[in-house]
Formats: structure tokens, sequence, C-alpha cells
């Protein structure tokens, strides 16, 4: 008897009610769940604290049978649990079980799949802009040639120039690219990331680099992590960052998209910038949206598009000051991979 848990000390949440409705008994899981001290709920209508586990409560009380109420909003605490009612004696006992992160991730990967469905439509557009840019970009080169050292023959190269990088964001956006899986040490393709951010000039951008040593290498495509781990760092350089910090953790039984309760490594790309238009928070990983005016729209759908094609999530949260945008990759070891 010792040995059994203390129910103060459950996750779950408990609470007896007897036949008129009022709670007999709770643990303090259930109390914080109804945001009330459990000397203020011992006693008192369950229907004055939930309304919606009243209800159920009394249907199950009536029916005299077990019941369940998966993903019920509890008013009081503003979040969803799994609601359990069982038949104990004259009482009913509830068990609730707080659903947050289960409903966060799926709201995560609903947006992911909003994100793929416009994948599909800018693939149809990447396939009718590809001839009429070529012709741009073959007349520039035509005029290139003809006025070469002049001021208009500079103007076509930059046009080609410009013409070559929209066509590569819509090849790689379009899924141009296949994956091309191998051994990846994730610290040094950041390493390599932040020379090239700085290597561009940000003026008094300092790098803070905050890795977990004990991260081994995993197997993924390096060179489009590169570019995913890129376009974070050179949007965080262009928000007027003074201060890019990038961290890594390994997180235990993660709820990834395609691989539950599996390790995984998390990436943290934080910035002092000056934030996202809380507006744009659900639009953010669309392609085409942008938060900057000289912006393209096309570079976090393609982080969103890398990390989703490595069985892995994307995701922005907003700081007191500045930006977080958190990559997680399912952590599959390069060693395990081969003894595999």
């Amino acid at each position: 008897m010792s040995d059994a848990p203390d129910p103060d000390e459950l996750a779950t949440g408990l609470i007896r009610v007897r036949c008129d409705g009022r709670i007999a008994w709770l643990n303090r899981s259930a109390a914080d769940l109804l945001t009330r001290s459990p000397t203020a709920l011992i006693d008192s209508p369950l229907s004055q604290h939930s309304p919606l586990l009243s209800r159920w409560m009394l249907r199950t009380r009536d029916s005299a049978r077990s019941l369940r109420a998966p993903e019920s909003r509890l008013e009081s605490a503003d979040q969803d649990v799994d609601a359990f009612f069982q038949v104990l004696g004259d009482d009913v006992l509830i068990e609730l079980h707080p659903v947050a992160e289960r409903v966060r991730q799926r709201e995560l990967a609903e947006r992911a799949d909003r994100a793929q469905a416009m994948t599909l439509l800018t693939r149809r557009l990447a396939h009718e802009l590809r001839n009429p840019l070529a012709g741009v970009r073959g007349a520039a080169q035509l005029i290139s040639t003809a006025e070469a050292g002049s001021r208009s023959g500079e103007h076509a190269l930059m046009i080609q120039r410009e013409v070559d990088r929209i066509t590569g964001l819509i090849e790689r956006f379009a899924g141009g690219d296949e994956q091309h899986t191998g051994p990846v040490n994730l610290h040094r393709v950041l390493d390599e990331v932040t020379e090239l951010v700085m290597a561009e000039g940000y003026e008094g951008l300092a790098v803070i680099k905050d890795f977990d040593p004990s991260i081994p290498e995993v197997i993924a495509d390096e060179g489009q992590l590169h570019q995913a781990f890129l376009n974070l760092a050179r949007n965080a350089a262009q928000a007027g960052s003074t201060q890019l910090r990038l961290s890594t953790r390994i997180e235990h039984h993660c709820a990834l998209l395609d691989q539950a309760d599996h390790h995984a490594v998390r990436t943290d790309v934080d910035d002092d910038g000056g934030g996202v238009d809380p507006e744009m928070h659900d639009r953010l990983f669309l392609p085409l949206v942008s938060g900057r005016s000289d912006g393209t729209g096309f570079g976090l759908a393609i982080v969103q598009q890398i990390v989703r094609a490595h069985g892995g999530l994307v995701e922005y949260l907003p700081l007191a000051s500045g930006s977080r945008f958190r990559m997680r990759l399912p952590l599959i070891a390069a060693t395990e991979h081969t003894d595999g």
C-alpha cells in the first residue's frame, strides 16, 4: 500500500462527484485545471466551474455506464483535455488528461499541409514561368554582349543574375531538388552558415553558438539543411538584429509529425530584431508571404518544405524582443542508420 502513488503527484486530474453534482474530492492536478484551490472546490457544484464536465457527468450518472469525451474544452483553463467518466458506487469519477501538446502539434501539421497545398500551386506556377523567364534572360544576355562595358550592359548582367536567382528559388520550391541523404554534422553546417551570413556584412551583428556536443552525426540531406539554416539565419540578420543566437539540444520522446515519441534534434535560431507582425504568424510559412517589402516570400516556405521532407517540424515563436525559429528534426544517428 505504501507503494501506491500520491494522487496529488499525478499529472492526471481526478475528480469525484456526488450524485447531487457536487464535488466530493479532487486532486491537485484537477484543481489546477479548474483554476481554483482544492478547498474552494470541495462541496461546490461542478456546473459552477465547468458546465461541460457537469453535463457529461450527469449523462454518465443517468446511463450508468462509462463515457469518454476526447478533447473537451475546459472553460476555466481555456485548454483541451481527454475526459473519462465512470460510475463509482453512487458517485462519478472523472479523469482529465491534458492534450495541449498533441493539439498544438496537430495544428502545426495542418498548417504544414496547407503549405504543401500551396506548393502544388507553386509547381504549376513555376512551369508557366520557366519559358518567359528564359526569354527575359536570353534577351538580357544579348544586350550584355552587344553593350559590353556600357551602363546598359551592366544593367543587362544584373537582369541575368536576378532571373537566375528567381529561377533558382522557383525550382527549389517547386521540388526540383531530390534528397541525397548521408551522415551530416549539424554543427559544421551551422558553422558554415554563420560564416556566410557574417561575410555578407551585416553591420553590428554578433553570433552566439550554444551547441550540445553530445549530438551525433545524423542522416539527412546536407545541402538542403544548409539551405534551410541559411534562410533562417539570413532572415534574422535582415531583421535588423544585433545578436544571432544558435542553439542545439536533444529532445527525448518528442511529438514529431511523422515519428511520434522518437528523439529529436532541436535547433533554435534566435534574434533580437523587430519580430513578426502578429497578423502574419499563421501565414508565415506560406509561399509569397513576406514581412519585408523586398522579400520574395519563398525563404521560409522553402525551410518548411525541407524540414517536412525530413519528417520534422519548424515553427515561429515570438520573443519579448525578437524572434525564434525552432526546427526539430528526427534524431537518426549515422551509426544507428548504418547498423540498421
